[in-house]
């Protein structure tokens, strides 16, 4: 539920956020990933719009790339009951297919 939940909460305010390519010029393959400030403290990186990055990051880009928020939100939902994940450690490295 944390995960399916700070995910739409990325997604619905994704437009505070600035991606890689806004700030970096390299053409990398993260470039349509949010940027995230680096942290000195455990605080920040504990945050919800900090741990939000890091779990948006792991997503499919076919997830990624849909614009309607509930069909965002129907097709995480689909993948993640597809997946079981019991941890946030399980899926930041799960490979999703």
């Amino acid at each position: 539920m944390y995960v399916l939940e700070v995910l739409c909460y990325i997604k619905k305010y994704k437009g505070d956020l600035k991606h890689n390519y806004e700030i970096y010029e390299d053409n990398t393959r993260s470039k349509y990933d949010f940027h995230t400030q680096p942290r000195n403290t455990s605080l920040p990186q504990n945050s919800v719009l900090h741990m939000g990055v890091r779990l948006y990051k792991c997503l499919l880009f076919k997830i990624k790339k849909l614009d309607n928020f509930n069909q965002f939100r129907k097709e995480l939902k689909s993948t993640m009951l597809n997946n079981s994940f019991y941890t946030l450690e399980e899926f930041l490295q799960a490979k999703l297919v």
